[in-house]
């Protein structure tokens, strides 16, 4: 049996975002899969994330008390030896050893801080111990990996042409929804959702975060532009210190009560979110892959992206996007989509049909190919 180690730091915390995600996803699927896992931290895991995963299927590893440096350079590769661990991977962007006596993958999931974030900071922002000791963890992660895994040809372009990674040190694995969201949503359910999120008219989605990047406000713009009788625009996820800039942008709009901020949302509560909205729209303008996209079409909710990075690339043909350089093109499609039952019927079957394309055992499948690979070849 095949004996993988994980840095399972981002397991800490109990929020749930992207690597979160794609770490809990991909260490079910890997169970099942008849690999031994062994989830390495400086901190107790979170319960919640735990329960996720299979009895029996793992065994947790805290270190004592220590520097992080110590933790990550000099802990975790002699745990994995005491361990006999065959493969020791890293879910995000950072956190491998320099050296160890196995073969080290990291999942670099895009190169957000050297494309858009870089060049939005200033000089002495750059120049702070925090950042320069990112910027040093991730350049030692990359540097150490035998081999890197990424999660679209988007990001894969970018890692090669931003950090000058190797092409043949990369691999291509898509990530996927979980499978409830592709499994029938009970009417009650959906009413409770409603209810308990006290969303009494129809209304447009976005969820994720609210950093720049995300492009919110742009959403929350053409939607006042489109002037949608009767609809809400209904925004999960973010952060609490967030929610005043919006508000005060929809005051700006003369919005009224038809923005809605909803910060708290039950992972649980999503897959009705999304099948209840008319649409789901995700304006960001970078993005390594876009799992939200994955999440709405399981559901078959209609989805309209923006034109941007690996948003395309993982939507297809199962919903619509638009340029954010000309905000009158999302007006458009919000204004259609409201008033038109037949597009939304179309663009729903459209998701629902790129949707199957994505499997979290497809995922791991390609993952376990990758450790075998290194495991019988020199590394």
């Amino acid at each position: 049996m095949l004996r993988v180690g994980f840095n399972a730091r981002v397991l800490r915390a109990p929020g749930i975002r992207g690597w979160t995600r794609y770490t809990i996803s991909l260490l079910k699927e890997l169970s099942s899969l008849g690999v031994r896992l062994f989830l390495y931290s400086d901190a107790p895991l979170h319960a919640g994330h735990l329960a996720r995963l299979p009895a029996g299927t793992y065994e947790v590893r805290i270190a004592p008390p220590m520097r992080y440096p110590s933790w990550e350079q000099h802990w975790l590769p002699r745990q994995c030896s005491r361990d006999r661990i065959d493969i020791i991977h890293c879910p995000v962007n950072f956190g491998l050893p320099w050296s160890s006596r196995c073969p080290r993958v990291l999942t670099l999931h895009d190169a957000i801080d050297q494309v858009y974030d870089a060049g939005r900071r200033r000089w002495y922002q750059r120049l702070r111990p925090a950042e320069l000791k990112t910027r040093l963890y991730g350049w030692m992660s990359r540097s150490s990996a035998h081999r890197i895994i990424t999660v679209s040809e988007h990001a894969k372009s970018d890692l090669v042409g931003y950090l000058e990674i190797p092409p043949r040190k990369i691999t291509v694995i898509y990530e996927a929804a979980d499978a409830r969201y592709h499994a029938p949503i009970p009417a009650p359910e959906r009413e409770r959702v409603r209810r308990i999120y006290q969303l009494n008219r129809p209304y447009i989605f976005y969820v994720g975060g609210w950093e720049r990047r995300k492009n919110v406000p742009f959403l929350v713009r053409a939607f006042a532009m489109a002037a949608l009788d009767g609809l809400d625009l209904v925004l999960a996820g973010g952060r609490q210190e967030e929610r005043a800039e919006l508000a005060r942008l929809a005051d700006s709009l003369h919005m009224g009560d038809r923005l809605r901020l909803l910060n708290d949302i039950e992972d649980a509560d999503l897959p009705p979110l999304y099948a209840e909205a008319h649409c789901f729209v995700y304006p960001s303008a970078y993005e390594g892959f876009g799992l939200q996209l994955c999440e709405a079409m399981a559901v078959g909710c209609p989805v309209l992206a923006a034109d941007s990075t690996s948003l395309p690339e993982v939507l297809g043909n199962g919903g619509q996007t638009f340029s954010l350089l000309d905000m009158q093109e999302l007006v458009c499609w919000l204004r259609r989509v409201s008033r038109d039952a037949s597009c939304r019927a179309d663009l729903s079957r459209r998701a629902r049909t790129r949707a199957a394309a994505f499997s979290w055992r497809a995922s791991a499948e390609q993952t376990l190919s990758v450790y075998q690979q290194l495991r019988s070849s020199p590394w």
